[in-house]
């Protein structure tokens, strides 16, 4: 005797449903990581963190500040300054290495060695002078510093005047001293620089 199982009749599901059916399971799934991400987006917009970062960069009215890197090379630079204004050879000397030499825009092939600079230095100090518009670039045991030096007689700034300045400093342990001087008058921005910005500097407060 053989007996025979019986299926019950399929029932015929047509194939728009079956696509419908499956895009709810996946809903169903999905929904609760997407209301997770849009909780998380929410949180970060409402960061303070978050938008104080977006004023930084769509306030061009702030003054930005210097970096601790030009706050200590403007501190370098002042001390130098002073020194030559104080007539105080023995640090000048020891800011300086023993190789240093200046080079200047109109003579770039006839250095001023060491000695000559300091001695001239002391002999004729230099006028009321401020540095502005500093730049530093970090080199590892050297760093390249730009900046304009500008001078005043009486009160009164004379832009005729103004100094260009790269030096270059070589840390000596865990010194800074002057290795070599660029400097050339700074001229009239009239006088385009090919391949140069015109746009006016961002001052800074120093």
């Amino acid at each position: 005797m053989h007996w025979h199982a019986t299926l019950p009749p399929r029932r015929y599901v047509p194939w728009r449903a079956r696509s419908t059916c499956r895009n709810v399971a996946f809903m169903r799934c999905i929904a609760p990581i997407l209301l997770r991400a849009l909780v998380l987006v929410g949180c970060c917009l409402g960061s303070p963190l978050v938008w104080g970062a977006a004023d930084e960069a769509v306030s061009p009215s702030r003054i930005p500040t210097v970096t601790r890197l030009v706050k200590a090379f403007m501190e370098l630079e002042s001390a130098l300054e002073s020194n030559i204004q104080a007539g105080n050879a023995a640090a000048l000397e020891k800011t300086l290495t023993d190789d240093f030499e200046l080079r200047t825009g109109a003579l770039p092939s006839n250095p001023t060695p060491r000695a000559e600079w300091t001695r001239q230095a002391l002999a004729k100090p230099h006028r009321s002078a401020a540095i502005e518009q500093m730049a530093v670039h970090d080199l590892g045991n050297h760093a390249i510093v730009s900046f304009l030096e500008t001078s005043s007689a009486g009160g009164k700034r004379d832009p005729a005047k103004d100094i260009f300045v790269v030096d270059v400093w070589k840390r000596a342990g865990d010194q800074w001293q002057l290795a070599i001087r660029y400097a050339s008058p700074a001229g009239s921005r009239d006088f385009v620089i090919p391949g140069a910005s015109k746009e006016m500097p961002i001052p800074k407060k120093y």
